[in-house]
Protein backbone atom coordinates (compact mmCIF):
# COMPACT_ATOMS: atom_id res chain seq x y z
CA UNK A 1 0.00 0.00 0.00
CA UNK A 2 1.41 3.39 -1.00
CA UNK A 3 2.15 5.93 1.70
CA UNK A 4 0.42 9.29 1.32
CA UNK A 5 3.19 11.27 2.98
CA UNK A 6 5.35 13.46 0.72
CA UNK A 7 9.05 12.65 0.47
CA UNK A 8 12.07 14.55 -0.85
CA UNK A 9 13.16 13.74 -4.40
CA UNK A 10 15.36 15.45 -6.96
CA UNK A 11 15.14 16.24 -10.63
CA UNK A 12 18.76 16.30 -11.76
CA UNK A 13 19.48 19.03 -14.31
CA UNK A 14 22.57 19.78 -16.36
CA UNK A 15 23.67 22.15 -19.10
CA UNK A 16 22.08 25.48 -19.94
CA UNK A 17 18.35 26.06 -19.47
CA UNK A 18 16.18 28.88 -20.76
CA UNK A 19 13.26 30.00 -18.62
CA UNK A 20 10.70 28.95 -21.25
CA UNK A 21 12.38 25.54 -21.57
CA UNK A 22 12.26 25.03 -17.82
CA UNK A 23 8.61 26.10 -17.75
CA UNK A 24 7.67 23.63 -20.50
CA UNK A 25 9.54 20.81 -18.78
CA UNK A 26 7.93 21.37 -15.39
CA UNK A 27 4.50 21.66 -17.04
CA UNK A 28 4.96 18.29 -18.76
CA UNK A 29 6.20 16.81 -15.48
CA UNK A 30 3.25 17.93 -13.36
CA UNK A 31 0.73 16.85 -16.00
CA UNK A 32 2.33 13.41 -16.14
CA UNK A 33 2.36 13.41 -12.32
CA UNK A 34 -1.40 14.04 -12.29
CA UNK A 35 -1.97 11.14 -14.67
CA UNK A 36 0.23 8.82 -12.58
CA UNK A 37 -1.63 9.89 -9.42
CA UNK A 38 -4.96 9.05 -11.05
CA UNK A 39 -3.81 5.44 -11.53
CA UNK A 40 -2.82 4.85 -7.91
CA UNK A 41 -4.71 1.71 -6.81
CA UNK A 42 -5.35 2.80 -3.23
CA UNK A 43 -6.68 6.34 -3.56
CA UNK A 44 -9.26 7.30 -0.93
CA UNK A 45 -12.78 6.68 -2.28
CA UNK A 46 -13.75 10.35 -2.35
CA UNK A 47 -10.63 11.23 -4.33
CA UNK A 48 -11.15 8.29 -6.68
CA UNK A 49 -14.71 9.45 -7.40
CA UNK A 50 -13.45 12.93 -8.29
CA UNK A 51 -10.77 11.50 -10.60
CA UNK A 52 -13.27 9.16 -12.29
CA UNK A 53 -15.60 12.10 -12.91
CA UNK A 54 -12.82 14.00 -14.71
CA UNK A 55 -12.11 11.02 -16.95
CA UNK A 56 -15.71 10.96 -18.13
CA UNK A 57 -16.56 14.64 -18.50
CA UNK A 58 -14.76 15.67 -21.70
CA UNK A 59 -15.79 15.07 -25.34
CA UNK A 60 -12.14 14.59 -26.43
CA UNK A 61 -12.58 16.41 -29.71
CA UNK A 62 -9.60 18.75 -29.52
CA UNK A 63 -6.99 20.54 -27.44
CA UNK A 64 -9.55 21.95 -25.00
CA UNK A 65 -10.33 18.50 -23.65
CA UNK A 66 -6.67 17.48 -23.40
CA UNK A 67 -5.41 20.56 -21.57
CA UNK A 68 -8.32 20.67 -19.15
CA UNK A 69 -8.16 16.92 -18.49
CA UNK A 70 -4.56 17.09 -17.27
CA UNK A 71 -5.00 20.38 -15.42
CA UNK A 72 -8.05 19.14 -13.57
CA UNK A 73 -6.45 15.80 -12.70
CA UNK A 74 -3.50 17.62 -11.19
CA UNK A 75 -5.66 20.00 -9.18
CA UNK A 76 -7.63 17.13 -7.66
CA UNK A 77 -4.42 16.13 -5.88
CA UNK A 78 -4.41 17.55 -2.33
CA UNK A 79 -2.04 20.56 -2.32
CA UNK A 80 0.38 18.99 0.16
CA UNK A 81 0.80 15.97 -2.14
CA UNK A 82 1.61 17.97 -5.28
CA UNK A 83 5.27 18.49 -6.21
CA UNK A 84 6.59 21.42 -4.21
CA UNK A 85 9.98 23.02 -4.77
CA UNK A 86 12.25 22.95 -1.73
CA UNK A 87 15.51 23.99 -3.36
CA UNK A 88 16.93 24.76 -6.80
CA UNK A 89 20.64 24.56 -7.56
CA UNK A 90 21.51 25.72 -11.05
CA UNK A 91 24.93 24.29 -11.86
CA UNK A 92 26.56 21.59 -14.00
CA UNK A 93 25.24 19.37 -12.62
CA UNK A 94 22.44 20.93 -10.62
CA UNK A 95 19.07 19.83 -9.28
CA UNK A 96 15.56 20.78 -8.34
CA UNK A 97 14.67 19.33 -4.94
CA UNK A 98 10.98 18.56 -4.48
CA UNK A 99 8.63 17.09 -1.95
CA UNK A 100 6.10 14.80 -3.62
CA UNK A 101 4.44 11.41 -3.36
CA UNK A 102 7.18 8.85 -3.85
CA UNK A 103 4.93 6.24 -5.49
CA UNK A 104 3.72 8.79 -8.04
CA UNK A 105 7.23 10.14 -8.68
CA UNK A 106 8.47 6.59 -9.22
CA UNK A 107 5.70 5.93 -11.77
CA UNK A 108 6.60 9.11 -13.67
CA UNK A 109 10.28 8.17 -13.63
CA UNK A 110 9.49 4.66 -14.83
CA UNK A 111 7.40 5.86 -17.77
CA UNK A 112 10.07 8.36 -18.86
CA UNK A 113 12.81 5.74 -18.55
CA UNK A 114 10.94 3.20 -20.69
CA UNK A 115 10.36 5.77 -23.44
CA UNK A 116 14.03 6.83 -23.21
CA UNK A 117 15.12 3.28 -23.96
CA UNK A 118 13.36 3.24 -27.34
CA UNK A 119 12.79 6.90 -28.14
CA UNK A 120 13.03 6.57 -31.93
CA UNK A 121 10.74 3.57 -32.27
CA UNK A 122 8.39 5.06 -29.66
CA UNK A 123 8.12 8.25 -31.71
CA UNK A 124 7.48 6.26 -34.90
CA UNK A 125 4.76 4.25 -33.17
CA UNK A 126 3.09 7.42 -31.92
CA UNK A 127 3.34 9.16 -35.30
CA UNK A 128 1.89 6.19 -37.19
CA UNK A 129 -1.00 5.81 -34.76
CA UNK A 130 -1.74 9.53 -34.82
CA UNK A 131 -1.79 9.58 -38.64
CA UNK A 132 -4.09 6.56 -38.84
CA UNK A 133 -6.38 8.07 -36.19
CA UNK A 134 -6.80 11.13 -38.40
CA UNK A 135 -7.53 8.94 -41.41
CA UNK A 136 -10.21 7.13 -39.41
CA UNK A 137 -11.70 10.47 -38.34
CA UNK A 138 -11.49 9.66 -34.64
CA UNK A 139 -11.18 13.37 -33.84
CA UNK A 140 -14.79 13.88 -34.96
CA UNK A 141 -16.21 11.45 -32.43
CA UNK A 142 -17.85 13.16 -29.46
CA UNK A 143 -17.11 10.93 -26.48
CA UNK A 144 -19.56 12.82 -24.29
CA UNK A 145 -22.45 11.19 -26.15
CA UNK A 146 -24.01 8.26 -24.33
CA UNK A 147 -24.27 6.11 -27.45
CA UNK A 148 -21.20 5.95 -29.67
CA UNK A 149 -21.50 4.89 -33.26
CA UNK A 150 -18.19 3.18 -34.03
CA UNK A 151 -17.27 0.96 -36.93
CA UNK A 152 -15.59 -2.37 -36.28
CA UNK A 153 -12.53 -0.99 -38.03
CA UNK A 154 -12.37 1.96 -35.64
CA UNK A 155 -12.80 -0.28 -32.59
CA UNK A 156 -10.13 -2.75 -33.73
CA UNK A 157 -7.69 0.05 -34.54
CA UNK A 158 -8.17 1.73 -31.14
CA UNK A 159 -7.74 -1.52 -29.23
CA UNK A 160 -4.60 -2.56 -31.12
CA UNK A 161 -3.07 0.92 -30.97
CA UNK A 162 -3.74 1.20 -27.24
CA UNK A 163 -1.87 -2.06 -26.69
CA UNK A 164 1.12 -0.62 -28.52
CA UNK A 165 1.07 2.60 -26.50
CA UNK A 166 0.68 0.78 -23.19
CA UNK A 167 3.86 -1.10 -24.09
CA UNK A 168 5.64 2.06 -25.26
CA UNK A 169 4.81 3.79 -21.95
CA UNK A 170 5.62 0.72 -19.84
CA UNK A 171 2.31 0.75 -17.98
CA UNK A 172 1.75 -2.21 -15.70
CA UNK A 173 -1.21 -4.56 -16.06
CA UNK A 174 -2.71 -3.04 -12.91
CA UNK A 175 -2.34 0.49 -14.27
CA UNK A 176 -3.95 -0.53 -17.56
CA UNK A 177 -6.79 -2.23 -15.67
CA UNK A 178 -7.44 0.95 -13.69
CA UNK A 179 -7.34 3.01 -16.89
CA UNK A 180 -9.87 0.67 -18.51
CA UNK A 181 -12.15 1.12 -15.51
CA UNK A 182 -11.93 4.90 -15.68
CA UNK A 183 -12.73 5.07 -19.40
CA UNK A 184 -15.44 2.41 -18.98
CA UNK A 185 -13.63 0.29 -21.59
CA UNK A 186 -14.27 2.97 -24.22
CA UNK A 187 -11.59 2.18 -26.86
CA UNK A 188 -11.52 5.66 -28.41
CA UNK A 189 -11.20 7.49 -25.10
CA UNK A 190 -8.46 5.14 -23.95
CA UNK A 191 -6.47 5.70 -27.13
CA UNK A 192 -6.87 9.48 -27.05
CA UNK A 193 -5.71 9.62 -23.44
CA UNK A 194 -2.67 7.42 -24.14
CA UNK A 195 -1.72 9.55 -27.16
CA UNK A 196 -1.96 12.71 -25.06
CA UNK A 197 0.12 11.11 -22.29
CA UNK A 198 2.82 10.22 -24.80
CA UNK A 199 2.97 13.83 -26.01
CA UNK A 200 3.89 14.86 -22.47
CA UNK A 201 6.40 12.08 -21.93
CA UNK A 202 8.42 12.44 -25.13
CA UNK A 203 9.92 15.90 -24.40
CA UNK A 204 11.02 14.70 -20.95
CA UNK A 205 12.51 11.53 -22.41
CA UNK A 206 14.43 13.51 -25.03
CA UNK A 207 15.93 15.77 -22.38
CA UNK A 208 16.85 12.76 -20.28
CA UNK A 209 18.57 11.14 -23.25
CA UNK A 210 20.44 14.39 -23.92
CA UNK A 211 21.73 14.39 -20.34
CA UNK A 212 19.96 17.64 -19.45
CA UNK A 213 17.46 15.98 -17.12
CA UNK A 214 17.29 12.90 -14.94
CA UNK A 215 14.04 11.90 -13.25
CA UNK A 216 14.95 9.24 -10.72
CA UNK A 217 11.73 9.04 -8.70
CA UNK A 218 13.80 8.06 -5.66
CA UNK A 219 13.85 9.47 -2.18
CA UNK A 220 16.78 11.69 -1.32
Amino acid sequence: MATFEPRKTRLQIDGRWGLEELSDTTKDYIQLYGFAYSLMPDLPQARRDEVDYIYGKFPWRGGYSTVNFFNQLFHKIPPKLRPEVQCIRYASPGFIELTELLAVAATVAGIVKVVCMSINSAHDTYRNIQKAAVDLELSKINLAKEELELTQRQIAFCEESSKKLVKVLGLTKEQERLLDQKVHSNPVMKLKILLSVYRRVEPLAKKQNEGKLNISGKEE
